[in-house]
């Protein structure tokens, strides 16, 4: 049996399976090869039925497991932040350097902005008489 590190359930997990589903899988490694290639495409079909009616009954809207509230930000620097604690160490590293070069960026930008903002402020007053 794998001893590695636990895995976290987002909530999008939490409302396709159930406890029922993860101890049919915790039982896995003591089953017979075929019944595990049975029982694990049990579980994933249990898992697509549940997703397909999630849909169907329009609760993936209501419950906002798809998108972002209107006043959410929506920046890839976001994305990457969600997806961090489902990372490895070494993916986290990586997420924390490109947040990191995005926010330079964008940081950059802004500045750019505003001296050229200065210059063209600067201008005007110039042809004023």
């Amino acid at each position: 049996m794998n001893e590695g590190p636990t895995i976290k359930l987002t909530g999008f997990d939490h409302l396709t399976g159930d406890r029922h589903l993860q101890m049919i899988k915790a039982a896995l490694p003591y089953v017979n090869a075929s019944g595990q290639r049975f029982l694990s495409i049990l579980v994933k079909f249990q898992e697509l039925r549940r997703t397909v009616a999630l849909f169907d009954r329009g609760e993936a809207a209501e419950l906002g497991i798809m998108s972002l509230g209107e006043n959410q930000r929506r920046s890839p620097a976001d994305m990457l932040n969600a997806i961090k604690p489902y990372a490895s160490p070494q993916e986290q590293d990586f997420i924390d350097m490109a947040c990191n070069l995005m926010e330079g960026l964008r940081i950059g930008s802004q500045y750019q902005q505003e001296v050229m903002m200065q210059e063209a402020a600067g201008a005007a007053k110039r042809r004023l008489p």
